[in-house]
């Protein structure tokens, strides 16, 4: 590596850093600022633990969603980050020397661009292994940091197509229970029962398993179902009844699946989808049974089209914070943010669309790649060496 490579790749490295560490700052307050009534709750429920107790716990939760915000701000960051490091350049006139002595601008930049290449094969191996084997961590609630409320399970699928559902899942005990009423009488109903809907590989519900309760048994990886009875497919028409009273059928004792505690702690969140990596997302999206199957169709092929654009946005304001010697630090860092929040705007766009079915899922994840490539080469063909 030559001594200019080195230096250039110092002065964007020292930029780089400075800027994720301020965007996730920023991230930390604002997250803080709508959750704070949350915390206040945390920090009430811990007054005994005392205020470093609560800073801990505080600190475990961002620990976790740095790496979130880290997908957010990636593109941002690179893209400011070599604004700063060029406009510095710029005004110390070392730039100027550096092209007087022959040096095109597009060698210049090679390191920026390495960099940016690197980090963004961090930020898939961050979206495809590192998010979601946070995902439990990153779906709780900020009151809420050690997962101890009971929720409801919605209806989460697992690998064999089955589709677990409980309105009650105590995450202490880790059990699911179904929700009783008892009358004056001493008779006891079950409004909603703990259920597991059985599916074949073509989505064709082949039966329903009905239990009172489901307790998780960590060594068998299967759940034991007190008073489990395996019964037909549930239509419209007897769920109310099937519901209200006692049901007989064909005793069930164990069901052994890969959705355990974690798996339904995970889907606690209703955007736990932006959690899962391409395959797991894929998975969900061939289920015609979720409501949701656009949202996870837009996000399985943003996966793919997200890196690319965080390249390209990179390439499009390249030559806009490099090739001007006589331009302000705070225009080209303005230039920069304008660029990518354009290129956000035209996203968001899309996948509102496409969460919306007003365009094909796939379509909506290619579409803002296919509008900033043209300007993206343009842009660098452009660039005054």
């Amino acid at each position: 590596m030559r001594l200019l490579d080195r230096y250039i790749l110092k002065t964007y490295l020292a930029s780089l850093l400075v800027v994720m560490a301020s965007l996730m700052g920023i991230a930390v307050l604002l997250d803080m600022a709508v959750n704070v009534n949350k915390f206040l709750d945390l920090k009430a429920e811990t007054g005994e633990m005392g205020f470093w107790a609560m800073l801990a716990t505080m600190a475990d939760y961002y620990f976790y969603k740095g790496f979130y915000y880290f997908q957010l701000w990636a593109a941002l960051a690179m893209l400011v980050a070599a604004a700063a490091a060029m406009a510095r350049l710029n005004r110390t006139r070392e730039l100027t020397g550096i092209k007087a002595a022959g040096v095109s601008l597009y060698r210049v930049l090679w390191p920026v661009i390495v960099v940016g290449l690197l980090l963004n094969g961090f930020y898939i191996v961050n979206q495809e292994l590192i998010i979601p084997h946070m995902a439990v961590q990153l779906s709780r609630d900020p009151d809420d940091p050690d997962v101890t409320e009971t929720f409801d399970v919605e209806f989460v699928r697992d690998e064999q197509n089955n589709i677990l559902y409980a309105p009650i899942y105590d995450p202490k005990t880790q059990t699911m229970r179904a929700e009783r009423k008892v009358f004056e009488d001493g008779r006891i109903t079950f409004p909603a029962r703990v259920r597991i809907f059985l599916r074949d590989s073509h989505y064709e519900a082949v039966g329903t398993v009905e239990a009172e309760s489901a307790a998780w048994d960590g060594r068998l990886g299967a759940w034991r179902l007190e008073g489990g009875v395996k019964l037909p497919p549930i239509r419209k028409t007897d769920l109310a009844q099937r519901a209200a009273a006692r049901t007989e059928g064909q005793p069930f004792p164990l069901y052994y699946t890969n959705v355990g505690p974690e798996e339904i702690e995970r889907h606690r969140s209703s955007d736990f989808y932006r959690y899962m990596s391409y395959s797991e997302l894929k998975a969900l999206a061939r289920d015609p049974m979720r409501g949701n199957r656009l949202q996870m169709e837009v996000a399985m092929h943003q996966h793919v089209t997200q890196p690319i654009l965080n390249v390209l946005i990179l390439l499009l304001g390249l030559p806009f914070v490099a090739g001007r010697e006589d331009r302000n630090y705070f225009v080209s860092v303005g230039l920069a943010v304008a660029l990518v929040i354009g290129v956000f705007v035209v996203m968001f766009a899309s996948t509102a669309f496409g969460n919306a079915g007003h365009v094909p899922p796939i379509w909506a994840a290619w579409i803002p790649v296919f509008l900033v490539l043209p300007p993206s080469i343009l842009s660098m063909e452009m660039l005054k060496t």
